[in-house]
Order: structure tokens, then C-alpha cells, then sequence
């Protein structure tokens, strides 16, 4: 006869059955000087469980760790907890379902990272951070890695660069190349960035430390084809992308690359650099987006949703030199590169600069963006971006504030303002088309020949502009140039020099 007794030993008996089955617990590791802690980072990794915190006491702590396990590491604030050296830092991925991943890092500095071997000698990512694609050598390749927040935090004086390079054969016939990304951090899953700086990170070349690279790029954070970055009150400033050496080609992205989806709010992307020196004659030869770049990534991947809004995108720089009489270096986007639709919300996009020199010809453009997908760009301040360009045969430069490049363009409620073009050059022909000169100092659409877009002007000021250039020069445009008229609603074009508008 089933009795209470029965019942209540059937209730224990099943009780005790689902704690058994159940997962187990999340505990805490630490690390620190305390009793019964792990006196290193590592050690502590390789004995936590998937679901475990590890807080590590303040201190400076050993670098190149690895991160295998979805924990949450919390340290003590990032004035007082350091994780220094290696290369890179921290790597955050798994072999075994590395999509599965969870990783949070709250209140650490990470810094002194040197990276010149991962994944090879040749070609190598993330100085500082690096959280790895699922899969780098087979199918599906570059796949979103694991999924990771930093928060209150700092990445700060991080390099990665290389010490050898590809032979010729892999990049073309005749050159040899390699390639360095992401200085402070590379992310190849999906990253949450709050709160926290991304400083001072190099991609490339040191003064002290020379890299064997022919392409570098994302001085600060590289956002690799298939990831995912959402940048939240956070600044990402003082970063390097630098490249010079006898086979250098072109540097991109001082502050932040991204061939993925990307997200930036309410942060401050400043300072950044992006540095090429060269001598050889191919065509790319080039330094661009000194600030962000938004690029198409691989065209195998879908391109995730990008904007940036309420966001300070200033004084970041672009240099590009050469010292080759057959070539013609450019230089662009001083600010902002866009291969990708955007929308740009509450921008204040200014300081930002672009300045090329070559032993005979160069070109210049987009001393704050350039825009090669269209744009729509609302509530917004374009101002004193400046584009130059110099060269004894011929030099070219046009989109001081702004270039388009065969791309739409809209801005509502937005200010251009205060923004200019020169080229410093012997009158003529220029090599890849059009002729020595400096065009829309405000804003350009159609120069060199590229095919013009549509712009369109509404509720918006472009005032204050200029062009100069060396004597014979053709200066036209100095508020806007187009060569395909202009869409223009409630708005002033007025005070710029030598001219207001060409085209229009």
C-alpha cells in the first residue's frame, strides 16, 4: 500500500537524483598574495571550471595567458590590477565548441604585450587581447569566436608587429609581404567594449622596433570579417598603425579597422595615427583612416549593420610618403573611411588630417572622411579637417571635410565648417587622371573623374571653407564641389573661399 512514508522517500530518493545530475556549482578561484590563491594568472585558468569567477588581487601579473574556459575574471580595479607582458596578453578561444564561449573581464590594465608569432611569424594579431575566429585553417573559415565583455578597463602600450615575412609568390610575383593587425586587441568573436581606453597601442613599426611588415593596420582594435564589436562610453586614443620598411605597402586604421558588424555609441575615437613610408612602385602605396575604418571586410561574409553615434571622432592623422619618382602615393580619410552603408548620428567629426608627399606625384582626399558606400549623417559638426598634398610634378587634392567616392551622400542638420584643401605642386596631368589642383574644400563629389553620387543638402550649413594651392593651380569648390548638381533643402552655402560652390 503506497503510504506517506512511501511518498516522502520517493520525493528524497528523486531530490537526490536531480542534485547528482545537475550541473555543477559556479565557484571562485583567486589570484593574489592572500592564503590558498594562485600567485599567477594561469594557474588559475587551468584549475577553474566553465561558470567560475577569478578575482585577482591588485598587482602586476604575468602575461601570455590563455583563456580556454567561460569564466568571469575580475580584477581590483585597473589602477591597481596589471597583466603585463607575453604576446599577445591574453588569447581567448578553445578548440572545443569555441562559439559556446563566454568570457568577462572587469577592472584590469593589459599592457606590455608583444606579439611577432601568432598565428605566424609572418602575419600576426593582437598585442594585447586576441580572441581567435573558430576556425583559421579549414572550413568554415574566420567563423565568430567566442563571446566577450571588457568593462572598466585598460589596454594600454601593446605591439604587434613581425619579424619575418611571406616569400614572393603568395601576395604577387615579384614581392614579398606580411601583415600585422590590431594592435591592442584583435577580435575574431563577438566583443562588448564599456567604459573602458584603448591606448597607445602600435601596429607595425616602433621607433625602437622595426617591423618586417609590408601591410599593418588597426593600431588599436581590429574587427575581423565575420566579428562583431559594440563600442559603449569608451575611448580609443593615441594609437599607431606604422609601416616602413623596403617592401612597405600601406598602413589603415590608426584607431579601430573593422571588416565586421560595428557598433560605437557615446565614446571618443582620438588621436590615432596611421604612418606609411615607402619606396616601392606598385599601386597601393597608400595610408588611410586614421580614425575608423568601415571597410567591406571579405566579400565570402555577410556585412553585419554598422553605425556610430553620439561619438567624437577627432584629431586623428594620416601620413603617407614615398620616395620614388614612379610611384604616386595617397593618402585619405583622415577621420573616417567607408566601404560599408552608414549611419552617422551626433558626430562631431573634427582635427582630423590627411597630408601626402611624393618624389613626383601624390593625392590627397577627405581630411575628415572619405565615403565609398553611401552615407546618412544627422545632428552633425564637420570642422576643421584639413587634406594637403605635395609633390614637385603634380599633386591633387580635393575633400577637405569630406570626399565622395562615387557613393550618396546625406547630411540633415550638420554643419560643415572651417575645413580645407591644398596642393603644393607644378601645374599639369596627373597620372591616374585629372590634373594638379584643389578641389572642394567643404566637400567634394565627382573629382578625379570618379563617377558623382547624389548629394543631398537638408537643413544644413557649409560655411567657412577654403582652398589654396601653388600658383596655376585650378582651386574650385571651396564650399562644394560636384559634378552632378546638388540636392539642397533650407540650407546655406556661404563664406567660403576662393569660391561657394562649383558644380551646383
Amino acid at each position: 500500500m503506497f503510504s506517506l512514508r512511501t511518498f516522502a522517500v520517493a520525493v528524497a530518493m528523486v531530490a537526490a537524483v536531480g542534485v547528482a545530475a545537475g550541473p555543477a556549482a559556479a565557484g571562485t578561484v583567486c589570484v593574489g598574495p592572500q592564503a590558498g590563491c594562485f600567485s599567477q594568472l594561469q594557474p588559475a585558468i587551468l584549475a577553474a571550471h566553465d561558470g567560475d569567477t577569478i578575482t585577482v588581487a591588485p598587482g602586476t601579473y604575468a602575461g601570455g595567458v590563455t583563456i580556454d574556459k567561460s569564466i568571469r575574471l575580475q580584477g581590483s580595479g585597473a589602477a591597481q590590477t596589471v597583466i603585463s607582458g607575453g604576446g599577445p596578453v591574453l588569447t581567448i578561444g578553445r578548440a572545443t565548441n569555441p562559439t559556446d564561449q563566454t568570457v568577462s573581464i572587469d577592472g584590469l590594465t593589459i599592457t606590455g604585450g608583444l606579439n611577432d608569432s601568432s598565428p605566424g611569424d609572418s602575419v600576426t594579431f593582437g598585442g594585447g587581447v586576441s580572441i581567435l575566429v573558430a576556425q583559421l585553417d579549414q572550413p568554415p573559415f574566420n567563423s565568430t569566436g567566442a563571446t566577450v565583455s571588457i568593462t572598466n578597463s585598460v589596454i594600454t602600450g601593446n605591439t604587434v608587429t613581425s619579424h619575418a615575412v611571406i616569400p614572393p609568390g603568395f601576395c604577387g610575383p615579384t614581392f614579398a609581404c606580411g601583415f600585422n593587425n590590431g594592435g591592442g586587441i584583435a577580435n575574431g568573436g563577438i566583443l562588448t567594449l564599456t567604459n573602458s581606453r584603448v591606448t597607445n597601442n602600435t601596429a607595425g613599426s616602433t621607433a625602437s622596433l622595426p617591423s618586417a611588415a609590408s601591410d599593418v593596420g588597426s593600431g588599436g582594435i581590429a574587427n575581423h570579417f565575420s566579428a562583431t564589436l559594440i563600442v559603449r562610453n569608451s575611448v580609443i586614443s593615441g594609437n599607431h598603425a606604422t609601416v616602413n620598411s623596403p617592401i612597405a605597402n600601406h598602413a589603415d586604421s590608426g584607431g579601430i579597422g573593422s571588416g565586421g558588424a560595428l557598433d560605437v555609441q557615446d565614446s571618443v575615437i582620438s588621436g590615432n595615427t596611421v604612418s606609411y613610408t615607402g619606396s616601392l612602385t606598385t599601386e597601393a602605396q597608400a595610408g588611410l583612416a586614421g580614425g575608423i575604418n568601415v571597410d567591406q571586410g571579405c566579400p565570402c561574409f555577410p556585412q553585419g549593420a554598422s553605425t556610430i553615434r553620439h561619438t567624437v571622432i577627432s584629431g586623428n592623422t594620416v601620413t603617407a610618403a614615398n620616395t620614388n619618382p614612379d610611384s604616386t602615393p595617397s593618402g585619405f580619410a583622415g577621420g573616417l573611411f567607408v566601404a560599408v552603408p552608414l549611419t552617422l548620428d551626433h558626430i562631431a567629426l573634427t582635427d582630423n588630417s590627411v597630408q601626402v608627399s611624393g618624389a613626383a606625384f601624390a593625392g590627397g582626399d577627405g581630411g575628415g572622411m572619405e565615403i565609398d558606400a553611401p552615407v546618412t549623417m544627422r545632428d552633425s559638426l564637420v570642422a576643421r579637417n584639413r587634406v594637403s598634398a605635395q609633390a614637385p610634378l603634380g599633386a591633387i587634392a580635393f575633400g577637405g571635410g569630406i570626399a565622395m567616392f562615387g557613393a550618396d551622400l546625406t547630411l540633415e542638420r550638420t554643419r560643415v565648417v572651417a575645413n580645407s584643401a591644398t596642393a603644393t605642386s607644378a601645374p599639369g596631368p596627373m597620372p591616374f587622371g585629372g590634373v594638379a589642383s584643389a578641389v572642394g574644400g567643404g566637400i567634394s563629389n565627382g573629382a578625379l573623374g570618379i563617377p558623382a553620387a547624389t548629394l543631398t543638402l537638408i537643413d544644413s550649413v557649409v560655411n567657412a571653407n577654403r582652398l589654396s594651392g601653388s600658383v596655376g593651380l585650378p582651386l574650385q569648390g571651396g564650399g562644394v564641389y560636384t559634378t552632378n548638381g546638388l540636392v539642397r533643402t533650407h540650407t546655406v552655402i556661404a563664406g567660403n573661399k576662393p569660391d561657394n560652390c562649383f558644380g551646383c
